[in-house]
C-alpha cells in the first residue's frame, strides 16, 4: 500500500527530536489536525510540535509556503496577522474537517521543515 505521506510521522518525530535534541515532548494544545488522530489513529503530536518549535516571525512564511502549493489547486489560506495563538485557528478554518486537506497540510508542514530533494541529477 503507498502512504500518502511524504515521510511517515513518527519517522518524522525521530528526525526533529535528533535534530532539536528534544528530551521531553510537551504537546501543545493545537486541533487543526486531530481530524486525521480520530480517523487513522496515527500520532499528529510531532506536527504541533514543530508549529510550537518555529519561531513566531517564521509562521508567516510557513503559511506563504502551504499557500504556493496549493495556489495550483486553486486553494488559499486566508490570514490577516499570525501568531502561535492564532495559527490553530487560521489552519482548522482553512481544513475544515477536510481529512485531505488535513493530510496536504501535514505533508507541507514535513516539506517546510524537512525537505525531501529528488534523487535523480541527469
Amino acid at each position: 500500500m503507498t502512504s500518502v505521506f511524504r515521510l511517515h510521522p513518527e519517522d518524522l518525530k525521530k528526525k526533529i527530536i535528533y535534530l532539536n535534541n528534544i528530551k521531553n515532548i510537551s504537546t501543545p494544545s493545537y486541533n487543526f489536525l486531530d481530524n486525521v488522530k480520530e480517523t487513522y489513529q496515527i500520532d499528529i503530536d510531532i506536527y504541533y510540535l514543530i508549529i510550537s518549535l518555529i519561531e513566531e516571525f517564521k509562521l508567516k512564511n510557513l503559511l506563504y509556503f502551504i499557500n504556493l502549493r496549493i495556489k495550483t489547486i486553486g486553494e488559499k489560506i486566508n490570514y490577516d496577522k499570525v501568531d502561535k495563538e492564532n495559527i490553530n485557528t487560521i489552519l482548522n478554518d482553512y481544513i475544515n474537517e477536510d481529512i485531505v486537506k488535513s493530510i496536504m497540510v501535514m505533508n507541507f508542514i514535513q516539506q517546510y521543515i524537512y525537505p525531501l530533494h529528488n534523487s535523480s541529477h541527469n
